[in-house]
């Protein structure tokens, strides 16, 4: 591929902990083994953007969407140490004891020390690796070529990748006693402000916990477990006890999210979400007269508490929250339908836009500039590595941190197929650091993990990779690149293509589909009616219709003056949009011609029987002094005639949503299964984060007949699910999509789901050539 001459690539830098996903054992006491691996994540740097998920929730359909917006850096398995195992299952260090046999005294203590040292390989131990292990596939989160950068988390052992947290805090931390976290309400306090191995004498009531964890981590509560603790102790889980704060990237909504149900699915939801929303609150079954209070008097003036469970159906959430609401009671408030300020959504379709980093909060959003050359398929390579440096407040030596570089003129959406391979350029060693798509931008760790020497320099031992960003048709190829599927560009896109290159960019196709100039180059199509236009200011040739300057200033548009359409009509000739010349005709045949201007001498070539002409009177049209005629591009007509304008106005409009901006678009394409085309995409958008494809129509309808109906939507379906996008639009002119191609679509998901596979978020853009709407499905 042929490279541009280099540009500068304006970046934002920011440094941040590692994202952990831990897996923990689940089993019978599955209450316990969270509070456990909890215990041993407060302990790690970052714990406060990090979650900690039973074994069996890791692939939880109510998470799995969740997850990937989670973008978790690291998914790790927490593995107990024998001693831990022991205060889960009290008895299991001493069974082991009394099997060897050995004396009272010195011998069995070193012996009974030594176990409690040790990992517990036990099977719920091991289908707990075995789930992190499935999950870190899923996401492509630590795992390269079968290199896993971060095994697990030991009880008895520091892994030297993760950065204690003690390395970092500068004042004392607290939480929650380990021993008191023996029931679901007691963990939905603590994990909001992290778990300690200390041991606790006292006794804290269900409703205490469930009133402190509406309440969240500001909660009274932790100081009343510790009450010598001091003014300055910080919870293990505060973002400031890690000198970090938490950011916002994208558009997001604020949003107050309540999820409801004991189970360890539901518990892991709350922690996920935790990172995505506001404020989330985990209530399980329980006394919540005093929790009421506090989720509904603390939600912003307007704002509207979202319910949710893993465990419970859409009607048993709706029963648990209609009673949370019939206990609050204050200000006299009479709990009929239209003032209550909730609503219940099921986790598949809670809104996800936008998303957190909990990053060092003195090093973030730091502006950088990279040499960079753009190749053609609209990719950027970094010319230069980036120069090592240690971030304010930390330490090469002793401490690990995450690199974010975000490009706001070219996002890449968080795909786990954005993995090394696709993300550093050809000569850059694979092996430096992990590199893979997040936050938007590109990320990567922030020390070497190849050959480094003993002695080696600061420069030598921090990572600095050459990156590239991909472009849309990467990204889209990328996607596919390890299934079966194929893609290729589709006739309309080839169209587009051409249009999009003559014109520029994009953005100036997207603005000619929604200005004046449009309705001139439909002046070009056989069907359109130019009985209005003067006389003699067009001509219906055999190769196509041409216009003259009278025909072009004759259709008048609001707001386009003469002068407006006269420095545009010099622009198209200029760009190839139209070709300036003469309608010649030929002595020897009764035939017209389109001749351009490059073609035209004092002598010219009739173009159907090749005999010879003088450029005299008898040969143009009209009659006269010559008049310049202009013929329009193929592809540009073929553009216009195809409704082109649909999907252009579309994306247009698609990335002046916030949510959308900024965006990577690319053109219609087709996706093929063994060489045959089974689906068509009109257009795809690339965010920070997600990746989205589109169906444009003029009408407002998929297809005629039911069946047809039918098999279009699971096509559009599966085609979206085929280059992983996470989001799927229907756009059309008409004012509304019809309601037979709703339904057709709402069949189709509800089928899907029941039938376990995954289901893309669909929205509906309406109104495109008039008043544009979009509304989810």
């Amino acid at each position: 591929m042929s490279e541009q001459p280099l540009t500068f690539l304006p970046l934002s830098y920011s440094a941040r902990p590692p994202r952990l996903a831990v897996v923990a054992p689940q089993g019978d006491d599955w209450v316990r083994w969270a509070a456990a691996a909890l215990a041993r994540l407060s302990k790690v740097w970052g714990c406060s953007g990090s979650v900690v998920l039973p074994a069996g929730t890791a692939e939880h359909p109510a998470l799995r969407r969740c997850l990937v917006h989670l973008q978790p850096d690291h998914v790790v398995s927490y593995v107990p140490s024998w001693d831990t195992a022991d205060k889960v299952t009290p008895g299991l260090v001493s069974a082991v004891v009394a099997q060897q046999d050995l004396p009272q005294g010195s011998p069995r203590k070193q012996f009974e020390e030594s176990v409690r040292k040790q990992r517990w390989r036990a099977p719920v131990v091991v289908e707990a690796e075995a789930a992190a292990i499935a999950l870190r596939t899923r996401l492509a989160a630590n795992e390269q070529e079968d290199h896993v950068h971060v095994h697990g988390l030991f009880d008895a052992e520091e892994d030297q990748s993760l950065t204690p947290l003690a390395a970092v805090a500068t004042t004392s931390l607290i939480g929650v006693p380990q021993s008191l976290v023996t029931s679901p309400a007691a963990l939905a306090y603590a994990m909001h402000v992290g778990v300690e191995q200390s041991s606790y004498e006292g006794v804290v009531e269900s409703r205490q916990w469930l009133e402190a964890a509406a309440r969240g981590d500001e909660s009274p509560l932790l100081n009343d477990l510790h009450p010598t603790a001091g003014g300055e102790a910080l919870p293990v889980m505060a973002h400031r006890a890690a000198l970090c704060i938490p950011v916002r990237r994208g558009y997001r909504q604020a949003q107050t999210t309540v999820v409801v149900g004991d189970r360890p699915e539901d518990f892991a939801l709350a922690q996920v979400l935790r990172q995505l929303h506001d404020y989330v609150a985990w209530l399980p079954s329980g006394d919540t007269s005093l929790a009421s209070f506090w989720l509904f008097n603390w939600m912003p003036r307007g704002a509207k508490l979202t319910a949710t469970s893993a465990s419970l159906s859409s009607e048993e959430v709706r029963g648990s929250i209609d009673r949370i609401w019939d206990e609050h009671g204050v200000g006299g408030i009479e709990p009929v339908e239209k003032d209550r300020p909730y609503t219940v959504v099921d986790p598949v379709d809670l809104e996800l836009q936008g998303h957190s980093m909990v990053v060092l909060q003195t090093a973030w959003d730091q502006p950088r500039s990279l040499p960079a050359s753009v190749v053609s398929d609209g990719s950027l390579e970094t010319a230069l590595a980036l120069a090592g440096e240690v971030p304010p407040g930390l330490d090469a030596v002793r401490h690990r941190w995450q690199v974010s570089l975000i490009c706001a003129e070219h996002p890449l959406p968080p795909l786990p197929e954005l993995t090394t391979s696709a993300l550093i350029t050809a000569d850059q060693s694979p092996w430096q650091t992990f590199v893979r798509a997040a936050d938007g931008g590109i990320t990567y760790w922030s020390h070497r993990f190849d050959f480094v020497s003993s002695g080696a320099s600061l420069a030598g031992t921090l990572a600095a990779p050459k990156l590239a960003w991909p472009g849309i048709r990467k990204i889209l190829q990328q996607a596919t690149e390890a299934s079966t599927t194929q893609l290729r560009p589709s006739a309309a896109g080839k169209r587009a293509a051409i249009a999009e290159r003559l014109l520029g960019s994009r953005k100036a196709l997207e603005d000619l589909a929604a200005g004046p100039g449009w309705q001139v180059l439909r002046l070009y199509l056989p069907e359109t009616s130019r009985t209005d236009l003067p006389v003699h200011s067009w001509w219906p040739l055999k190769s196509a219709v041409v216009l003259s300057w009278e025909a072009i200033a004759a259709l008048e548009q609001p707001g386009w003056d003469a002068a407006a359409r006269r420095a545009q009509a010099d622009e198209w000739t200029t760009q190839g949009v139209l070709r300036r010349g003469l309608v010649l005709g030929c002595a020897h045949c009764p035939i017209y011609d389109f001749y351009p201007l490059a073609e035209i001498s004092q002598q010219y070539r009739c173009r159907r029987c090749g005999g010879d002409n003088d450029l005299v009177q008898g040969r143009w049209k009209p009659f006269g002094e010559p008049r310049w005629f202009y013929d329009i591009h193929p592809a540009v007509l073929e553009l216009v005639a195809n409704d082109g304008d649909v999907p252009l106005l579309a994306t247009r409009y698609l990335k002046s949503q916030p949510w959308a901006r900024p965006a990577l678009v690319g053109e219609e394409f087709e996706l093929l299964r063994n060489g045959n085309p089974f689906v068509e995409i009109d257009f795809a958008l690339a965010t920070s984060g997600e990746l989205w494809v589109g169906e444009a129509k003029k009408t407002g309808s998929l297809a005629d007949s039911p069946r047809t109906r039918k098999r279009e939507a699971a096509k559009l379906i599966d085609g979206c699910l085929a280059v992983r996008a996470g989001g799927l639009i229907l756009a059309t002119a008409q004012p509304a999509w019809s309601n037979v191609t709703v339904d057709a679509l709402r069949e189709e998901v509800r089928g899907c789901r029941i039938a376990g596979r995954p289901v893309p978020q669909i929205r509906l853009l309406t109104g495109l050539r008039s008043q544009p709407k979009l509304a989810w499905l």
